[in-house]
């Protein structure tokens, strides 16, 4: 995963966290603003408006009296201004207490005591007109009845004060408890916050800060000689693929630094007819390959001694359009091996350009040895068509293997002698190459090279461990690179022998 998608993941994380602390708290500050809202928009007036209703009910009470003595006009008006503001007080009140139902309840209950009341006490006082309907009019505030009306206005109204206090005892203590809540909220908002920047922290230094710590470590140790130190591909993918160019780079240095130490050694062995054989059989390290249409090769080729090895290979395209790889290793090194190795090259590649098999050719080759009774050699003839159909014959040759992606899953086993002065006799196999299938043929430098306890490569590593390093790579040339790479890394001694590495890929 790279790091711009790492990144689109980290601030999709912010932000969702971020948009649920805003949740958490808009939700708890919500809350107590509604509380709030509720105290101050719906709890004191009802307070307010229920103090004022047991005033004027008091007033009503006291001028219906005044104007029973008195039959004074004044408190008669009086008294009618009082009523109207008990009434408007009940509508009101009735208004403001839907948000309690208890106490909408006692003053729905308050109204109908307060009329009732008005109308069996009061209403007949205020309309007496004569001695005779006031005297009814005393009896009647003075009887049983009217005691009942009165007792009952005063519960309600006690009742409506009692339950008043209680809504706005819990409507206080709901506004304390959302407050309460609101600063927990803030905290773990606040605490969230601060883990996410650490973990943002966290995640830039081990996703970017840390990988290129480490990529500028094993540079730094390259440049300051140790040319062996393998670049470590770490990190996210875009700073891994640049360890992994800066690796590919190292890798072509050594070759390069091979190639010139070997040009070097070729001048201790008296240079101009060396270097001329050198030509001949291997080119650069690393040289161009010849290929066919939908085949990819690459070759690589580190000399044990000298620019002048025992080993070579060559990929021609051969007259019918198939292409055909040949891979041979001469026992010995310098010049004497060099001149065997410049025989068998010319034979087997004249004997595939004039359309001969991989066996004839192995058999034209062997005719060049006789009489060489100290030389011999192994070689491995591989014919490939565009269609992945594989021919071969291979004289006691490491065996090339036939790697699908991450596995090995044959083998091109020897199918006769070495080459050598004493002939022999051998046979061609066939097989079939898949899509996306590659042939790997390696020198006994790659297989026998050893380790500081002496364990030899072929017995350290496995098929699908050799499968798995080339499978690392895009191309064949990064592949067989790599392989090369690994193995000189866990070589206790390197150029001990040659090492010849060719690769073959169907697309």
């Amino acid at each position: 995963m790279g790091v711009r998608r790492r990144l689109q993941i980290v601030l999709a994380v912010v932000v969702l966290a971020l948009a649920l602390f805003a949740i958490l708290v808009g939700s708890r500050l919500a809350l107590v603003s509604s509380s709030g809202s509720i105290v101050t928009n719906q709890v004191q007036p009802a307070v307010r408006t229920a103090s004022d209703i047991a005033l004027n009910i008091l007033d009503v009470d006291l001028t219906a009296s005044r104007y029973a003595l008195t039959q004074e006009v004044a408190a008669r008006n009086e008294n009618v201004v009082a009523d109207n503001l008990v009434r408007s007080g009940l509508r009101s009140l009735s208004e403001t207490t839907q948000g309690d139902e208890r106490t909408r309840q006692a003053s729905g209950e308050l109204t109908t005591s307060y009329l009732d009341w008005f109308t069996t006490v009061i209403s007949p006082t205020m309309s007496a007109t004569s001695v005779s309907q006031r005297a009814k009019a005393r009896e009647a505030a003075a009887s049983t009845t009217a005691a009942k009306k009165t007792d009952a206005l005063r519960a309600n109204l006690n009742t409506l004060q009692t339950d008043l206090y209680l809504w706005r005892t819990q409507a206080t203590d709901d506004t304390a408890q959302s407050l309460t809540i609101l600063k927990s909220a803030l905290a773990v908002s606040l605490i969230g916050i601060l883990i996410l920047v650490l973990v943002l922290r966290w995640g830039l230094r081990r996703w970017v800060t840390q990988p290129l710590i480490d990529v500028a470590a094993d540079l730094r140790q390259v440049a300051d000689g140790d040319t062996t130190h393998q670049i470590g591909r770490t990190g996210p993918a875009e700073i891994a693929q640049t360890a992994q160019d800066a690796e590919d780079m190292r890798r072509r240095l050594m070759y390069e630094i091979d190639e010139a130490i070997a040009a070097r050694e070729a001048l201790d062995q008296r240079g101009p007819v060396v270097a001329a054989l050198r030509r001949e059989l291997q080119g650069r390290v690393t040289a161009t390959t010849a290929t066919i249409p939908g085949l990819e090769t690459a070759g690589l080729m580190l000399p044990a001694e000298g620019v002048l090895a025992g080993d070579w290979f060559t990929t021609q395209v051969l007259a019918d359009g198939r292409l055909a790889i040949t891979l041979v290793d001469v026992s010995g090194h310098g010049p004497l091996a060099g001149l065997t190795a410049l025989k068998l090259k010319y034979a087997l590649a004249a004997a595939l350009d004039a359309g001969g098999t991989p066996r004839s050719a192995l058999e034209a080759a062997a005719g060049t040895l006789s009489g060489e009774i100290e030389r011999f050699a192994t070689a491995c003839v591989v014919t490939i068509s565009g269609a992945g159909e594989v021919v071969w014959a291979n004289a006691g040759h490491p065996a090339p293997m036939i790697i699908d992606r991450r596995t090995v899953t044959a083998h091109l086993a020897p199918t006769g002698p070495l080459l050598s002065g004493l002939g022999g006799d051998w046979t061609m196999n066939k097989t079939k190459l898949a899509s996306e299938s590659t042939i790997l043929l390696v020198s006994d430098g790659f297989t026998e090279s050893q380790d500081s306890e002496g364990a030899e490569l072929k017995d350290a590593w496995s098929d699908d461990y050799i499968a798995t390093l080339m499978a690392e790579s895009d191309s064949v040339r990064g592949g067989i690179e790599r392989l090369a790479a690994a193995a000189r890394e866990r070589a206790d001694q390197w150029r001990v022998d040659d090492l010849t590495i060719v690769g073959v890929r169907r697309s």
